[in-house]
């Protein structure tokens, strides 16, 4: 087995019979409305060779494991290989690019692509999140790449097992895909200190599903983005401690953690699995991360014209957008009385530019509504009117906005309401019912005992915002709080409160 590094999250996986493309994104628009690029740059890589493969598996829909650019190009007898979802989301995104050849897999399920060559996904547990690894075992060696899905230990250990107990190469994320807290109105100093603290969360993660599934090569890879247009620049400094560590700087921070088996892969460089050597491009030969700024500044100047163009194609709105944004939101109310009650607060949107307004919606039962003043909200969002039209007229997907960077959100409580994104960004009756059955059948009688200094508590063993296994994923802080290492939710071990989420209450109680 060769792996070869296309950029990001891309990789491109030969074996004797068949060549697959893993989430390629080679657009020179970027993504997420020309914000995200990718870093170092990859576009050397485009060639006709490389829109031949046996096949293409995309692990989920975000914008930078689905590139319609680059699969507009791609002959439509190519197939195209994606978990099945309840959400249509992904499908609709490659059937934008023209693509039909379309194979929906349930999760576990293998697909054979050739002699000795197979494929499969895990999705991650709660219907809420859209993510899965991707497992590809060919030439007798596998292939564990999780790119942005976090998987419990339990389902790492079952893929090991599935596989015959060796996992070869695991690729997985260091950088995350969040606006958070980068977007949110914190004073400066806390955004850095929430900032850090997000990137000690996720590479806690990566040291858990290192000691599961024990590989035997590990690449760090699904980021960093780099932020081009100058509006975003200062984003790109997430990269020193903030929530876009670089390649290089996973891997050191394994190695101080006596994990030794890390490997930087830049756009174009390969990995022979079986003689463990790699073949770097000479594309990179003078490239350093720590020469970001210099790199970074002669790479925006070659997409300032695409970003320029970008953006003129979403213009201002010429009139007022409230009767299309009230007859959208009362549509959403109607949707799911579930996720009303669980948002359960008023939400503002404050619009800046032609067009626009601060209104509102809430999502309080008995209170449901959409309304043409904000009021006391709990939730505020600012954005630019140019955005609107699109995110209404369903163009532009809800959770790509957000991804962009290009808006500022206010709140408080300051606590995460994870219904509110999960409403906006499926939309879906299909989906929504998925979350709220998965929801409604977690059990919360088994219990397990955790010690904190000189008190013992008998605590719910599964997690109540997504089901995962707490006994795996569950770490103590000062202060008696446990913390969900699987999507970082906080609890009170006294009283059993979410401290930065809104969720049901954690089964706690000291004995």
């Amino acid at each position: 087995m060769k792996i070869t590094s296309l950029g990001h999250a891309g990789l491109k996986v030969e074996t004797k019979s068949s060549t697959v493309l893993v989430d390629p994104w080679l657009s020179p628009e970027g993504s997420f409305l020309a914000s995200w690029f990718q870093y170092p740059d990859n576009q050397h890589l485009m060639t006709s060779a490389l829109l031949q493969p046996t096949a293409i598996a995309l692990s989920h829909e975000h914008l930078d494991h689905v590139d319609p650019w680059f699969l507009a190009q791609v002959p439509k007898q190519v197939p195209i290989i994606i978990p099945r979802y309840p959400s249509p989301v992904l499908r609709r995104k490659i059937a934008s690019a023209g693509l039909k050849a379309i194979i929906e897999l349930p999760e576990w399920e293998s697909i054979h692509l050739g002699q000795e060559t197979s494929l499969f996904f895990v999705s991650e547990e709660s219907p809420m999140n859209h993510d899965s690894a991707v497992v590809i075992v060919g030439d007798g060696e596998t292939l564990l790449n999780l790119n942005d899905a976090r998987l419990t230990i339990a389902q790492l250990r079952n893929i090991s097992t599935k596989v015959g107990g060796g996992i070869d190469v695991l690729a997985l994320q260091g950088a995350g895909a969040s606006w958070y807290p980068i977007c949110y109105e914190y004073p400066e100093e806390r955004k850095r200190e929430l900032s850090h603290s997000k990137r000690m969360a996720k590479f806690s993660y990566l040291e858990r599903a290192i000691a599961a599934v024990k590989p035997v090569n590990i690449i760090p890879f699904a980021g960093p983005p780099c932020f081009l247009d100058p509006e975003l620049a200062w984003v790109n400094d997430e990269m020193e401690a903030g929530i876009f560590p670089d390649q290089q700087q996973v891997v050191d921070w394994l190695s101080n953690k006596e994990i030794k088996n890390g490997l930087v892969l830049l756009p174009g460089d390969a990995f022979n699995v079986s003689d463990q050597l790699k073949e770097a491009d000479p594309m990179w030969a003078d490239f350093s991360f720590s020469d970001r700024q210099s790199y970074l500044q002669k790479y925006a100047q070659t997409r300032t014209d695409q970003i320029a163009a970008f953006k003129a194609s979403y213009p201002e709105p010429d009139n007022s957008i409230w009767e299309a944004f009230r007859e959208y939101f009362q549509r959403l109310l109607a949707i799911s009385p579930y996720f009303n009650h669980k948002i359960g607060m008023r939400v503002g949107f404050d619009i800046t530019g032609v067009g626009g307004g601060k209104w509102a919606v809430d999502f309080r039962p008995g209170c449901e509504g959409v309304y043409d003043e904000m009021g006391e909200c709990s939730y505020r969002y600012r954005f630019a009117s140019r955005w609107l039209t699109p995110l209404l007229n369903g163009s532009l997907a809800w959770e790509d906005f957000f991804l962009s960077l290009r808006f500022q959100v206010w709140r408080n409580p300051d606590i995460y309401n994870d219904h509110l994104l999960g409403l906006l960004k499926f939309a879906c009756r299909q989906a929504l019912e998925a979350v709220e059955d998965y929801e409604d059948s977690m059990d919360s009688q088994e219990q397990i005992a955790i010690r904190h200094e000189e008190h013992t508590y008998l605590v719910q063993r599964y997690c109540p915002h997504a089901g995962v296994d707490l006994l795996e994923v569950g770490e103590v802080l000062p202060g008696g709080i446990l913390r969900c290492l699987s999507h970082h939710y906080e609890f009170d071990l006294e009283t059993g409160k979410c401290l930065n989420g809104k969720c049901k209450l954690l089964d706690s109680k000291r004995i």
